[in-house]
């Protein structure tokens, strides 16, 4: 229980992080999402009506240009959502000194580590496509073998964007920098960073039923138009709370890296707190 405290805290004092320099901090997840649907968009698109889709052309899901296509989905995606990702703990450092931020300053850290960024997109995504691969063809034994070492991998890569903003390492050496932290330090990154997640979801679900109890019941009346409004804002609200997450979520592992390779707590953290959360057990 000690340790689900802690990371309650932990959580807690990352969102009061977020809330004084709320505004920068949340762009970028917000960017990551809308680069991300352009950058789909731009390839599917004139993917698609090359091959006549839109003219009702037959789809051959054997197509090689198909899986080029989703080859370039992926790792452009993934490459956008690490770009930010860094940008995002750049910025979030200087919170945590007590610096005012700017979103420009985000992009320009992030384009300092540009090498880097690319290193680790390539080996992120080439690992999890070929994790992917795997689970889609081998049996059951096989897919649980696949499930826990994607879970390894998730949690040796924990650490690897603070490591990209903070130093600049290239892919193999912040895995392995990320590794070894993990596994001198492991403690509450996890219960932290499932704190986070269960938070969200329990925030998620209650937006959802309220959200769908007021249209349901606005249509019960014969009111369809402010029906329509309550799912709109709905789906406003979980939009925003998963960009939310997403800013808590890195927040949290710059500052849990920071103390974890200095022993001093970031500003807006409690250091006695990391100190019980990292003795070793």
């Amino acid at each position: 229980m000690g340790s689900i405290k802690r990371g309650w805290a932990l959580t807690g004092q990352s969102w009061r992080v977020l809330k004084s320099d709320l505004s920068p901090l949340m762009i970028f997840p917000l960017l990551s999402t809308v680069f991300a649907i352009l950058a789909t968009a731009a390839i599917w698109a004139p993917t698609l009506i090359v091959r006549g889709v839109f003219d009702g052309q037959q789809v051959d899901s054997r197509d090689p240009i198909f899986y080029i296509a989703g080859l370039a989905t992926a790792y452009l995606s993934t490459f956008i959502a690490i770009f930010f990702n860094v940008a995002l703990a750049a910025c979030a450092v200087r919170s945590m000194r007590g610096e005012d931020t700017k979103v420009s300053e985000g992009v320009i850290a992030a384009m300092h580590r540009l090498g880097p960024i690319l290193g680790w997109t390539f080996v992120a995504t080439t690992v999890g496509l070929i994790l992917r691969a795997l689970e889609e063809r081998l049996p059951l034994l096989g897919k649980i073998a696949v499930w826990l070492t994607g879970a390894a991998w998730a949690i040796a890569t924990f650490f690897v964007v603070p490591v990209v903003a903070l130093e600049g390492t290239g892919p193999i050496a912040s895995l392995k920098r990320s590794a070894a932290v993990v596994k001198a330090r492991w403690g509450e990154s996890a219960t932290g960073a499932a704190t986070i997640t269960v938070v969200i979801w329990l925030v998620s679900i209650a937006i959802v039923v309220a959200g769908a109890g007021g249209a349901i019941g606005f249509l019960a009346i014969g009111q369809p138009v402010l029906a329509a409004v309550v799912v709109a804002i709905t789906v406003a609200a979980i939009i925003i709370v998963s960009l939310i997450s997403s800013a808590l979520g890195q927040i949290f592992r710059v500052a849990v890296y920071q103390y974890a390779v200095s022993g001093q707590a970031p500003v807006g953290f409690d250091g006695q707190l990391l100190q019980a959360a990292f003795q070793r057990r």
